[in-house]
């Protein structure tokens, strides 16, 4: 309940401005050309760089958990309601104008109701972001299930953080369904000739009443406050984890102790070695050769800014072995991506079967990945590897799956006809026909894996994520912390425009 407190408080005051601020980017472009790259830094940004100074100022607790919560929720809403205001047609708004319609009457009676299953959509996105900054906002004393998992991450408690994390995947699934199931619903009781749907107004009415009776007998009978128990279910998951994390110590280590070195030494270290002893003009060039290559000019230009910032941040190495970390990870995240989205794309029961799994690791707190990882690997960057491998892997799959089904049947019924077996449909027809969602995959991953730098930083991923945590734990190298932070952001740039402009020229 202290969780969800905290997240619903930061979702109210966040949408309090997001709102507003996407309609008014949705119909002006100079506001959109203004605030992007504001959204672009907030959302980039690793929110371990903004936690001291907020807390610094509004002390450690439950307000400056908030403050923070409202500064990494705010971009989706702000981005997708701009989106949904710039989508509704124009001959609608030209109808509405010729019809003597003012700019507030064609706001409030044209484009925001057209546009209101997408804003719905925007409330739902920045819910799941404020839960996703539930354990992170922990660090400085938010209430809630946070605490738990960053103790039991402390201790290697993996029983204890998988039942809060599983906890928190449970409230996002509720809260989840019920927005996006709101605008929904109002349109269904409008249509439908369902007696229980038109009386969906007055029912709510009711509920709202008989709510707010049983909240006064809570808060003057002590029989009707009392709670009813702790319950056996939370024990139960909490030892089951438990269980299967010592049995797979005890009896794959020598299975996962090669995985780890074979990546690490194999794959990992060389690559790093690459980038960190190689002069920085010349890892430099070839960056900026890349964004035009699969880019163009402008993400040319945008390397070549970010690449000289990089310069002159003073963390240039460190960027490079995070560099080296984040290419490794997604690459692995495509491989897995690649083959489970087709296998997702080509099976509806596999998708159906997959697909929840896939939503509840979206929603477990990144810090719940890290206990059993920790355990099984120790304090290495393989361990980061792997958290955020797990983190980003989900989003990789679910779009390269809607990219491989949205390949049309009949394309796909051609060539069996010509008599290409499975494999040449797949690589030749549905995934040359998906370039598109391969190259929005590559960005997503890439984005996600970023992300999770600086947690990775707690368990021995070093280079940038490691700064901005010390930065973070002392305030004699919160200099250095605000560097690292500033360079994540610019290589998160610079990937998101590179990955982004080769998936606008794939597409075309």
């Amino acid at each position: 309940m202290d969780t969800l407190a905290l997240t619903l408080s930061a979702v109210f005051v966040a949408l309090l401005f997001a709102i507003p601020l996407g309609v008014w980017a949705g119909l002006s472009d100079r506001v959109n050309r203004i605030i992007t790259p504001l959204l672009d830094f907030m959302q980039t940004m690793p929110t371990f760089v903004y936690l001291a100074p907020l807390a610094l100022f509004f002390l450690i607790g439950g307000a400056s958990a908030t403050i923070a919560t409202v500064i990494y929720a705010a971009p989706p809403a702000i981005r997708i309601t701009a989106h949904a205001i710039r989508t509704v047609p124009e001959t609608t708004v030209e109808a509405a104008d010729s019809l003597g319609a003012t700019r507030r009457q064609s706001l409030l009676k044209v484009l925001l109701p057209m546009s209101k299953r997408t804003v719905v959509m925007g409330v739902n996105q920045t819910i799941m972001a404020a839960l996703a900054m539930v354990t992170i906002a922990a660090l400085i004393d938010a209430p809630g299930l946070g605490k738990t998992v960053v103790q039991a991450l402390q201790s290697l408690d993996v029983g204890t953080a998988f039942n809060a994390g599983l906890s928190i995947v449970v409230m996002a699934i509720v809260l989840d369904r019920v927005t996006t199931a709101a605008s929904a619903r109002e349109e269904e009781a409008r249509r439908s000739k369902n007696r229980f749907l038109a009386w969906r107004r007055p029912l709510l009415g009711a509920g709202a009443v008989l709510t707010a009776v049983l909240v006064f007998m809570s808060h003057t009978y002590v029989w009707a406050a009392e709670f009813p128990g702790e319950g056996g279910v939370g024990s139960s998951v909490a030892s089951a984890a438990d269980i299967t994390t010592t049995w797979v110590q005890d009896n794959l280590a020598g299975v996962t102790n090669l995985v780890r070195d074979l990546i690490t030494n194999g794959l990992l270290n060389p690559f790093q070695s690459l980038l960190t002893d190689s002069p920085w003009w010349l890892v430099g060039a070839v960056l900026i050769a890349l964004g035009v290559v699969l880019g163009g000019r402008r993400a040319g230009l945008t390397t070549a800014v970010c690449v000289g910032l990089l310069v002159a941040t003073g963390v240039w190495s460190d960027s490079m072995t995070t560099l080296a970390s984040t290419v490794v990870a997604t690459v692995l995240v495509m491989l897995l991506g690649i083959g489970f989205g087709v296998w997702m794309g080509r099976s509806r029961l596999v998708d159906r079967i997959l697909r929840p799994t896939l939503d509840a690791a979206q929603v477990m707190p990144p810090f719940v990945y890290l206990v059993p990882f920790l355990a099984l690997f120790g304090a290495t960057r393989f361990t980061a590897i792997v958290a955020a491998i797990v983190y980003a892997a989900p989003v990789a799959m679910k779009i390269i799956a809607d990219g491989v089904r949205n390949v049309p049947a009949a394309t796909v019924e051609a060539a069996t006809s010509a008599g290409c077996n499975t494999w040449q449909i797949i690589t030749k027809v549905q995934l040359p026909m998906a370039r598109g969602a391969l190259t929005l995959a590559t960005n997503q991953g890439l984005i996600y894996v970023l992300s999770m730098v600086v947690v990775g930083g707690l368990v021995g991923a070093g280079a940038l994520g490691y700064d901005v945590v010390a930065g973070f734990s002392q305030g004699q190298l919160f200099g250095k912390g605000l560097a690292a932070g500033l360079a994540i952001v610019l290589l998160g740039v610079m990937f998101d425009r590179i990955t982004q402009a080769a998936a606008r020229r794939t597409s075309a």
